[in-house]
């Protein structure tokens, strides 16, 4: 039992080496078309999203731009009813339904 012990096989050590090399240069071979396929694939992103933010801009242009012409309305509305008491009265009786005292309200249908 002197012989008997075990020993690894040095073909699988160099069969691993010659695995670890193949690798290398095929990551070699492969890294500048990875570095290129990573560029451009960063800038259809980065160009996606531009594009994306660009209609998002527009959008909200759209609504500013409206929200202008709302803000012009009501800032209208506002002095008309500062300015004018009467105005006070054509509200209450158009959406109120309201009379005056000595009045008969005559709904047509």
């Amino acid at each position: 039992m002197q012989g008997s012990y075990y020993r690894p096989r040095k073909k699988t050590k160099r069969r691993r080496l010659s695995k670890l090399s193949s690798r290398k240069s095929y990551s070699r071979v492969w890294s500048p078309k990875l570095a290129l396929f990573l560029v451009l694939a960063l800038f259809l992103i980065g160009f996606s999203v531009y594009v994306y933010l660009g209609y998002k801009i527009q959008g909200l242009k759209r609504q500013k731009e409206d929200l202008v012409l709302t803000n012009a309305r009501l800032s209208a509305k506002i002095s008309r009813l500062e300015k004018d008491p009467k105005a006070y009265e054509e509200i209450a009786r158009k959406k109120y339904g309201l009379v005056k005292d000595n009045e008969r309200l005559v709904i047509f249908r």
